[in-house]
């Protein structure tokens, strides 16, 4: 078991470090986004890995602690049996004597791999620290480029309206409004003659025998408002 941890930790620090030497183009914001995402990927499995090295320091320190605790607890009964003087129980005294040297053979054994364990556990945690500056860093490389970005659209949108409104500004440069005014009332004019020649057109002389009963009408009508 342990060989196959050694082994995916060798994986997964060599996939952490090619990451982390990785040339990137800083200025392509595709490039960088693939490069986060590949980074958030490594650091997933990096810090999973880093979990499963510290719990394994966890179990190898409990296990060489519950070995030399077995150790002490045997070398004590020994110690009893030894001071009973007791020739009958001797026998038992040698089985559990064997015991506890071999546990002893144990110990500097368990010692070196709960070492070896620990540095394993802290180069992992190193890898995932520096995996995680890097893709901090690299996420507000790509904040800043789509901040860039951004603003220049802005800009290149706005110039496109400026310009077309400029446009718009400069073809009627040529246009007067007094000349404007100038023409309606001159088209006024003319149609102001033109109705009333078309009201002289239709109109009619008045009849002289009927124009002399209009102006009798009239009279009597004064008179009698007169009285």
């Amino acid at each position: 078991m342990t060989g196959i941890l050694a082994k995916i930790r060798i994986v997964a620090l060599g996939a952490a470090h090619d990451l982390l030497d990785k040339t990137i183009d800083l200025n392509s914001p595709s490039a960088l986004r693939q490069y986060v995402r590949d980074l958030e990927s490594a650091l997933d499995k990096l810090r999973n890995e880093a979990a499963i090295q510290a719990g394994q320091v966890r179990t190898m320190t409990r296990e060489l602690g519950d070995l030399r605790h077995n150790i002490e607890i045997e070398t004590a009964i020994v110690k009893k049996i030894i001071d009973s003087a007791n020739p009958a129980t001797m026998t038992l005294a040698r089985y559990k004597s064997a015991s506890i040297v071999q546990w002893q053979k144990y110990v500097p054994q368990r010692e070196q791999e709960l070492e070896d364990q620990k540095k394993a556990a802290v180069s992992i945690d190193d890898a995932v620290a520096k995996l995680d500056a890097k893709h901090t860093q690299m996420v507000q490389r790509v904040r800043e480029l789509e901040r860039i970005d951004r603003t220049t659209k802005a800009k290149e949108h706005a110039s496109t309206a400026l310009s077309a409104a400029g446009n718009l500004a400069n073809s009627g440069a040529g246009i007067s409004i007094d000349s404007i005014e100038q023409k309606m009332k001159a088209r006024q004019d003319v149609a102001d003659e033109k109705f009333d020649r078309a009201m002289s057109s239709v109109a009619t002389e008045e009849d002289p025998t009927a124009a002399a009963d209009v102006d009798d009408f009239l009279n009597s009508l004064k008179t009698e408002k007169a009285s």
